[in-house]
């Protein structure tokens, strides 16, 4: 499918013909969408003295025209190095804007951090030679360099420290807890999906009944999960796909807070939690309450979505980084990230999950050590800061 384009005038072209990170500092233009990780990028910009530029976009749906005539303009007089998105957002279904910074030769970074099957859909309209793929989950890297794009590399989640920085607390007012969403209303908006396509409904029913929904069949693709998927279009199997994902986190984190109850873990976030356990309170707001729950939390758990088959999600960064005490499910990504031994706590089972939170309980000096080791490697390594520069380098090595 060749994509529409747009007409690209000869003054455009001169306009935008320069070279591109030749100037004493990168300049970045952010499509800001409503990710937190449009303002960790456009936070570390700042804190590094960059040329910062950003356009509103639309995170779902179409972009009004105003919009649309605010993002070119802000493109043809910020003259960016080059472009960063989240998640493809910004991008029209026809691959229209794509289709513009490859004609004006705009280097185009997009950092996936959420499954982009489900974004793509094995669209090809999105790549070109000036488009770069970032995927924060190693297992989807093959998909995008089959998608097409110039370029495409792993880069981990980190930390905003702008947001999470502090020591570890000596008093912790909080019970040990999970912060997150039950899943539930996700669930049931797109089961209803599922439900009005009824052969669909039927082997997605069976999947879960023969326990086929599981992390690493997600991440190998639909087919691990369904097999034959000649009978289902394209917004047939992304359906499934999204539908596996959502209900499947939703029933391992039902599955982990069941059985935390007798433990006295608390599940803070929406009211459908009630219907898991009798240990809930309300939501915790990101950006104004969450350093400081983290901190002042006695343990904090951590539950991974299934869509990520090995990498590490945003509370393993901002948690220690905050100063807060980090109990985790194992990921084969925290190996290369941390020194899992004096940095991470991880369980590999609810039954070794328990065993854990009873020893560093009882050993508040274990887990203040542990955040702390921790917490210096994150702000050291792992901040927005040392994500910008890598993307930067990415950026200079194929097209300064």
């Amino acid at each position: 499918m060749n994509p529409i384009r747009l007409k690209i005038t000869e003054g455009m072209r001169t306009l935008m013909d320069y070279p591109k990170l030749a100037g004493p500092v990168p300049r970045i233009m952010v499509l800001e969408s409503q990710y937190w990780l449009d303002s960790a990028c456009m936070n570390a910009a700042h804190a590094m003295g960059w040329e910062l530029a950003h356009a509103p976009v639309a995170l779902e749906g179409e972009m009004p025209r105003e919009m649309i005539a605010q993002f070119i303009q802000t493109l043809l007089e910020f003259r960016p190095d080059f472009v960063l998105s989240i998640n493809l957002s910004g991008m029209d279904e026809n691959g229209l804007f794509a289709g513009l910074f490859a004609d004006l030769r705009v280097p185009y970074v997009t950092w996936f951090v959420d499954d982009p099957r489900t974004i793509l859909m094995n669209r090809t309209i999105y790549a070109s030679d000036y488009a770069i793929a970032l995927t924060w989950e190693a297992a989807y890297a093959d998909y995008l360099t089959k998608t097409g794009f110039a370029e495409t590399h792993v880069m981990p989640l980190a930390v905003d420290p702008s947001l999470f920085n502090a020591a570890s607390s000596e008093v912790w007012d909080h019970p040990p807890s999970f912060v997150g969403n039950s899943m539930v209303d996700f669930s049931e908006r797109e089961g209803v999906r599922i439900k009005n396509h009824p052969r669909l409904n039927a082997v997605v029913n069976e999947a879960f009944e023969a326990d086929r929904v599981t992390r690493e069949n997600f991440s190998k693709g639909l087919a691990a999960i369904l097999g034959d998927l000649t009978n289902f279009d394209a917004e047939e199997q992304r359906a499934a796909e999204l539908y596996f994902f959502i209900e499947g986190t939703r029933r391992l984190r039902h599955k982990i807070m069941a059985g935390l109850t007798p433990e006295g873990v608390v599940a803070r976030g929406d009211d459908a939690w009630r219907q898991v356990t009798p240990l809930f309170g309300p939501q915790v707001n990101y950006r104004l309450e969450l350093p400081d729950f983290y901190r002042r939390c006695e343990v904090n758990l951590n539950i991974t979505s299934i869509q990520m088959a090995s990498a590490a999600n945003q509370r393993v960064f901002d948690c220690p980084a905050a100063g807060g005490f980090l109990l985790t499910d194992a990921q084969s990504s925290l190996e290369m990230l941390f020194d899992v031994e004096r940095e991470i706590t991880q369980y590999h089972s609810l039954e070794e999950c328990v065993d854990l939170l009873h020893y560093y309980r009882n050993h508040p000096s274990a887990r203040m050590e542990k955040t702390s080791r921790a917490r210096e490697h994150i702000l050291q390594e792992h901040t927005y800061t040392h994500r910008l520069q890598r993307i930067a380098e990415i950026v200079r090595n194929r097209f300064s």
